[in-house]
C-alpha cells in the first residue's frame, strides 16, 4: 500500500515537468600531420572532445536546449568546459545565446575543413584556412535571433556587450543557395552554394577581396573527395588543399595535402570518429 501510495503521489507531483533529455557525446581523433616548417616540422596530433546537452519542452511546445563542452588536445590536462549555449526555440523562431555562430557565419559561410582534425592541417602553418567568414566567431559570447520558413532563412545577431550587430539572410531554390550578411563594422559576405546528388560546390567573398572556392563529390558511399581554395586580393593564396576521407564503418581515414601562403606545404594523414 505504501509503494502505490508512492507511485502516486511521485506521479502527481511530476506531471506538469516537461519530459528532458539530457545526452552526452563527442569526438575524437589521431593522426600525423606535416605543416612545413623545417626542423621538428612533422607532429604526432591527438584530441578528444566531450558535448554535454540537456533538452526540455514545454507543454506549449517550447524547447530548450543547453550545451557545453570540453576539450583535451594532446597529452596535456588541459579540458576546460566552454563554448557554452542556450537556445530556445518555437516554431521556425530560435532565440541563441553564448557561443552561437553568429547571422553572418551560420547562413553566409562558405569554408571546408580538410585534414582528420577538421580544418587545423591548414593553421599549423599559420594559414587563414579555407574560409570566408570575418563575422562573429562561436568562440563568443553572443545572441541570436534567427527565423527559418521554408526554403527562406533570416537572422541577426551581435555581442552581448553590442559592440557589434550584423543581419544575414539565405535563400534555397533547385539546390541552390544564395546568402548574403553583413555587419555594423562595415565587414560583410557572400555565398552561394549548390547540392545535388554526390556533388557539392560553394563560392563566397567577403569585404576583405578573399575568393573561396570548394568542392565535394562522393565516389561511392565509403568516399569521398574534397577540394578548396582561398585566394586573396592581389592574386596570392592563403590556402589551397585538397583531401581523400574513407569511411572504415565507425571511423573515417582522412589524408590531405595542401599549401598555405602560397609557399608552404602541408599535409596530414589520420583517423577521426563520433560517439
Amino acid at each position: 500500500m505504501k509503494n502505490v501510495l508512492f507511485a502516486t503521489t511521485a506521479l502527481i507531483a511530476t506531471a506538469g515537468i516537461a519530459s528532458a533529455d539530457v545526452t552526452v557525446g563527442g569526438d575524437a581523433h589521431m593522426g600525423v600531420i606535416y605543416n612545413g616548417a623545417g626542423a621538428g616540422s612533422t607532429d604526432i596530433k591527438h584530441r578528444m572532445r566531450v558535448t554535454f546537452a540537456g533538452s526540455v519542452e514545454t507543454d506549449s511546445g517550447i524547447s530548450f536546449t543547453a550545451s557545453s563542452r570540453a576539450t583535451m588536445n594532446d597529452n596535456a590536462d588541459n579540458a576546460i568546459i566552454g563554448h557554452n549555449k542556450v537556445t530556445m526555440k518555437s516554431g521556425g523562431l530560435t532565440l541563441a545565446v553564448g557561443a552561437t555562430h553568429g547571422a553572418m557565419k551560420s547562413l553566409a559561410r562558405v569554408a571546408t575543413f580538410h585534414g582528420f582534425d577538421a580544418g587545423s592541417l591548414y593553421y599549423t602553418a599559420g594559414g587563414s584556412g579555407v574560409d570566408n567568414n570575418v563575422g562573429l566567431g562561436d568562440g563568443g559570447n553572443n545572441v541570436l535571433v534567427r527565423f527559418d520558413s521554408g526554403d527562406f532563412s533570416v537572422a541577426a545577431g551581435m555581442d552581448v556587450d553590442g559592440n557589434t550587430q550584423e543581419i544575414a539572410a539565405s535563400y534555397t531554390f533547385n539546390n541552390i543557395t544564395i546568402a548574403a550578411g553583413a555587419d555594423s563594422s562595415n565587414q560583410w559576405m557572400l555565398a552561394a552554394k549548390y547540392s545535388g546528388g554526390d556533388f557539392s560546390v560553394g563560392l563566397g567573398t567577403n569585404d576583405n577581396s578573399d575568393i573561396v572556392l570548394t568542392t565535394g563529390y562522393n565516389i561511392s558511399d565509403a568516399t569521398s573527395l574534397g577540394f578548396g581554395i582561398d585566394a586573396a586580393s592581389g592574386g596570392t593564396f592563403n590556402a589551397v588543399g585538397m583531401q581523400i576521407a574513407h569511411d572504415l564503418g565507425g571511423a573515417t581515414l582522412t589524408g590531405a595535402l595542401g599549401q598555405v601562403g602560397g609557399a608552404t606545404t602541408v599535409a596530414s594523414l589520420g583517423v577521426s570518429f563520433s560517439f
